[in-house]
């Protein structure tokens, strides 16, 4: 380890100009060049991460002791796949599923928030066994009324919603007795469509979360929490609601349950969420391969850190006799808690 600091020092100079969000073409990778070398693109990759990784002190993992492991793997004889594998290995360490490395070999996403627990979703069974086959949509959602409770699936938050087509889901649902709204396996997307949703469930202006960033290169160095605030917009629905969850509910998708949580006329059924509670940022290392990690720190209006996901008001699972046989216990519980 005691060439760390000699290599990070020279790396830490070029980072702050080099720290940009972007998308632009990868540059091919020159074995010639020292700068893409295997052990240089570690250095670079651990120093990106140590400097700007919002989550450390959440994570429990001692990024130094890092470094020694996996360091020890890295020489500049190796190929681009193995290399892509020690940089893949260490960062699943952190446990987080927007920290991403893209690359022409493979890209690594961490699934670990997700793959080992149950599906708790199955969308043929809600569609034929619930739904009847038949009902109607606007723009992403899906949506029906049946005994007088209103049920909505929104699949993904990276599907725009106007105002108009989530007005007319609510409009729709006026008179319902109570709403169910499920995310369940919604992984997010962009945050203006879950805050869309949100503000017609509200009838003042909220504090919905806190949002810090890094402001310097320490694990712990962040801004004071800044407030975000939604306000009431569209057609407002105020009956009680049942949201939907399971572990994929990530991003995007898991702040718009943190909103949902504060409110008063809104139960959570299902398992946890997934988690995220962080912006995520883009880094293109020396060698053309576009490294992805959280950049902030998501807590609620409390203080308390929603990294590792929300619990649900009433734990559900699914299990596999249910799903063979069409059922979904999830959705069975929330309509019965609305009739």
């Amino acid at each position: 380890m005691h060439d760390r600091h000699w290599v990070i020092k020279i790396i830490g100079v070029l980072l702050t100009a080099a720290m940009l969000t972007t998308t632009g073409c990868e540059k091919a990778l020159n074995l010639k060049d020292p700068a893409t070398n295997a052990t240089a693109v570690f250095d670079e990759l651990w120093t990106v991460m140590d400097k700007h990784y919002s989550l450390f002190p959440y994570k429990g993992v001692n990024w130094d002791s890092s470094y020694d492991q996996f360091r020890a793997k890295v020489h500049d004889g190796m190929s681009q796949t193995e290399l892509f594998n020690v940089l893949s290995e260490m960062l699943s360490t952190l446990r987080d599923g927007h920290v991403t490395l893209s690359s022409p070999i493979d890209t690594f996403t961490y699934l670990g928030f997700y793959k080992p627990y149950p599906y708790n979703f199955n969308y043929d069974n809600i569609v034929h066994t619930y739904l009847g086959n038949e009902y109607s949509s606007s723009g992403p959602i899906i949506y029906k009324i049946a005994s007088g409770v209103g049920y909505l699936y929104y699949k993904s938050f990276a599907n725009d919603i106007t105002d108009q087509q989530i007005d007319k889901v609510l409009t729709d649902m006026a008179q319902t007795k109570g709403l169910i709204v499920d995310v369940r396996n919604n992984t997010g997307g962009g945050t203006e469509n879950a805050d869309r949703v949100f503000q017609r469930l509200i009838t003042a202006r909220t504090l919905v979360k806190l949002e810090m960033n890094k402001k310097g290169p320490g694990h712990g160095d962040y801004t004071d929490p800044q407030p975000y605030y939604l306000s009431p917009a569209g057609t407002h629905y105020g009956n009680p609601i049942v949201v939907l969850t399971n572990r994929s509910c990530f991003s995007a998708c898991n702040d718009f349950v943190l909103y949902l949580s504060g409110l008063s006329n809104v139960q959570q059924i299902g398992d946890q969420t997934g988690g995220g509670g962080g912006i995520p940022r883009d880094y293109i290392l020396s060698n053309g391969w576009k490294l992805q990690y959280t950049a902030t720190v998501t807590l609620t209006p409390g203080k308390v850190p929603v990294e590792n996901g929300i619990d649900p008001d009433i734990d559900i699972t699914i299990t596999p006799t249910d799903e063979t046989n069409g059922k979904d216990p999830i959705l069975e519980k929330a309509f019965q808690s609305l009739q």
